[in-house]
């Protein structure tokens, strides 16, 4: 999975953060759906991808600004 920022061409990736999980957000949270109370946790990029697939927006990192987004799913790639 990545997604290549539409402007500046930056490509940004799946974050993994330090206790081995990545971060998803629950779209029908609507605003809320950034708050670390409401995400979700899984433990491979694959589970990632599942819920991508479903519409959840994923944690990603950009490669050149080391940058951590919430990336809606229609805005990235497999």
């Amino acid at each position: 999975m990545k997604r290549i920022h539409p402007t500046t061409g930056e490509v940004f990736v799946p974050h993994r953060y330090s206790d081995g999980t990545f971060k998803l957000a629950d779209p029908r949270l609507g605003e809320e759906r950034h708050h670390v109370k409401n995400a979700i946790r899984v433990h491979t990029e694959t589970e990632a991808a599942d819920y991508v697939r479903r519409g959840f927006s994923l944690r990603m990192r950009g490669r050149d600004t080391n940058s951590v987004n919430l990336i809606v799913a229609k805005n990235i790639g497999f």
